[in-house]
């Protein structure tokens, strides 16, 4: 293959993988790595039990199998922030980009075309993989498979002088050991090695290769755990309960994206059209189409292959087009593919960013971070549980603090994660479990559905309060272990009104306990919801029981227009969220603003019809509904009116009287 070709296509690659890497920090896992990387540069040592649970009376042990990965990112963060973070990582995705076009002209044996397409495939599948370029161990098992591979392909090399493979031995052993120490799939370096040592019978490769299984096998002992640090990455694969309870690990199904399925589809299929012309050209070739066959069923066993899959199998299917048809082996087709992907995935990828977009930074959104600065600073001794990606945030955050159950599902099992999981939705099993094992601390995603039955039972217990509500979550303590910290009388968890509409209240006792989430981080959206429903509070009619009236004078109207304005602020937030887009459905309705009226309601509607959003669309076709909606409307409440619920209900009844209000 012509050099330049072959390095343009390279360079062009890593180029590629460099700018797919480059967006801030944001995943929850990297913050769990991090806290168990200042956990080691704290101890001066890798901890053989584990200090961060109380799920057992002693700790317990634990091999933390991404040490290495763990405390090496934690001196970068430490030392250097977040954005060195992102340039490594992005520096290590270019040099996959760079070597997995290298393996494409490996496989090619001399196709000139093989770099260029298989830079194709890649660009094509970048927009697709890069779900998985977060700032995780994963990035380890992305980068030394293809070293590994590379290495490989040089000790199948006929050419390959005895003390160049004994070299090449030498520095893939060492690639092992460091490997082993990063993260569980070293046991997928073995299998790597494997697929091709069979491959190499009867060649002078195969004592190389044996010799490389027998280091390999051998570097596993090279930890501080010895071969114990393999166990947890063997139950990855062999115990089915895993993929369970980690979307991530599980296989795709309906409420997955369809790129998940469709693309990983497409790849094997085309690897299936390059494995005769590629098997056929070489001992490597072949045993590549093996692991390309390999990596294709992990990816529909598992979704977490599902990039290692499409990257892996584009070098193969590069060099199988590059050696099966004669069109494209053409420099010219080769260069206008090239171009022609780029620009569909330019124009793709922004479709497909990870949550939060593009560049550097460390935006800590989604997670609790405010949350944990109120349980690290006010709360003795805090023992929490909470989901398991919030546990990993709050690991990092509040370093005092230990956990029920967090993001290391290995080291618990999978029973302990499915009791704790699901323990959120059943009110008597999450009151047993408090009381099991002495939690004193809940952190509630309140914007999750089956958080709600244990936000329920919390809410009605004496023994426990609610000291803080940030954007998306809640914070209840056990009495007495926060006595700084008094529990809200007025709000409530989440975007639940509480009794922030009660007119006893004095709005002095509403905002002494709402500025507790001044300045802190993700608190924009409680604050605003806090605020809108203050303003509605001269607009409410007997508190939250009977719904937001029509304005009567300009100053209401001024009121209901400002309450508009702060829950739009919180629906930008939380889109769809239903007590946000009822109450601002009220809020527009009541300043006669229809349109923001209706489109709030309809927003509203997505979590389904409840009996709030049913009497918030009677209220909305009664004052702004054309007139056959309006009869409609009127002949539902005299419907309503004829049953003895209707008849008690007040805002039923508020409705009625006032029937004549309209939105002309």
């Amino acid at each position: 293959m012509p050099r330049p070709t072959s390095s343009w296509s390279a360079g062009l690659s890593a180029l590629a993988f460099f700018l797919a890497g480059l967006f801030p920090l944001f995943n929850a896992d990297a913050y769990g790595h991090l806290a168990q990387g200042r956990q080691i540069a704290t101890l001066g040592r890798v901890p053989r039990v584990d200090l961060f649970s109380f799920w057992k009376p002693e700790p317990q042990p634990w091999n933390n199998y991404e040490w290495a990965y763990d405390w090496i990112t934690w001196l970068v963060y430490d030392g250097l922030g977040a954005n060195a973070l992102i340039l490594l990582k992005c520096f290590a995705l270019a040099l996959l980009g760079y070597l997995l076009v290298s393996l494409a002209v490996r496989l090619g044996r001399g196709a000139a075309s093989a770099g260029p397409l298989a830079l194709s495939v890649l660009l094509m599948v970048l927009p697709v993989a890069r779900f998985r370029f977060t700032v995780r161990p994963q990035i380890v098992a992305l980068v030394f498979p293809a070293v590994l591979l590379l290495g490989i392909s040089a000790l199948f090399r006929e050419d390959s002088s005895p003390r160049r493979r004994a070299i090449l031995l030498a520095s893939l052993a060492l690639l092992q050991v460091v490997w082993v120490n990063m993260h569980g799939s070293h046991l997928f370096g073995v299998a790597i090695t494997l697929i091709f040592a069979a491959a190499a019978v009867r060649t002078p490769s195969f004592p190389w290769m044996v010799g490389l299984l027998g280091l390999q096998i051998a570097a596993t002992a090279c930890t501080p755990f010895g071969f114990a640090i393999a166990t947890d990455a063997i139950s990855h694969v062999l115990r089915p309960e895993y993929r369970e309870l980690v979307v991530e690990w599980a296989a795709w199904s309906p409420k997955d994206p369809l790129r998940l399925l469709v693309a990983p589809i497409v790849a094997a299929i085309f690897v299936l059209i390059a494995l005769r012309p590629v098997a056929r050209s070489s001992r490597f070739g072949l045993a590549y189409g093996v692991f390309c066959v390999l990596v294709s069923l992990m990816a529909f066993r598992s979704m977490r292959f599902v990039a290692h899959q499409l990257l892996f199998c584009a070098p193969f299917i590069g060099a199988g087009l590059a050696r099966g048809s004669h069109i494209v082996q053409r420099p010219r087709f080769a260069g206008a593919l090239v171009v022609a992907t780029g620009v569909t995935a330019l124009l793709w990828t922004p479709q497909l960013l990870p949550n939060p977009g593009f560049g550097f930074g460390e935006p800590k959104i989604e997670y609790p971070w405010a949350s944990a600065e109120i349980i690290e600073d006010r709360v003795d001794d805090p023992r929490i549980v909470a989901s398991l990606a919030d546990s990993w945030a709050l690991m990092f955050a509040a370093p005092s603090a230990r956990f029920l159950v967090d993001g290391r599902v290995p080291f618990y099992g999978p029973e302990m994660i499915r009791s704790v999981a699901q323990s959120f939705s059943d009110e008597e099993r999450f009151g047993e479990q408090l009381s099991e094992y002495g939690v004193n601390t809940v952190v509630i995603d309140h914007t999750r559905s089956d958080h709600v039955a244990a936000t329920e039972y919390l809410t009605g217990q004496e023994d426990w309060g609610l000291v803080f509500v940030e954007d998306g979550h809640s914070v209840f303590v056990h009495r007495g272990v926060a006595p700084g910290l008094a529990p809200f009388r007025v709000l409530a968890p989440g975007y639940r009104v509480g009794r922030l509409l009660e007119p006893e209240i004095e709005e002095s006792e509403i905002w002494a306990e709402a500025m507790r989430a001044s300045g802190r981080l993700n608190t924009e959206a409680i604050r605003a919801w806090h605020q809108g429903l203050v303003l509605l509070r001269p607009l409410a009619r007997d508190g939250r029981r009977a719904g937001i009236r029509g304005s009567a004078t300009a100053r209401d109207a001024e009121y209901a227009r400002g309450a508009s304005k702060r829950l739009r602020a919180a629906s930008e937030r939380f889109p769809g969220f239903t007590s946000i887009e009822l109450y601002l459905a009220m809020a527009s309705l009541s300043s006669c603003d229809v349109a923001g009226a209706r489109a709030a309601y309809g927003r509203a509607l997505y979590g389904g019809r409840t009996r709030e959003a049913a009497l918030v669309g009677l209220e909305l076709a009664l004052r702004a509904g054309t007139p056959s909606e309006r009869s409609s409307a009127v002949i539902q409440l005299e419907n309503l009116l004829r049953t003895d619920e209707g008849q008690r209900d007040p805002w039923v009844r508020a409705i009625a009287e006032d029937l004549e209000a309209r939105c002309r």
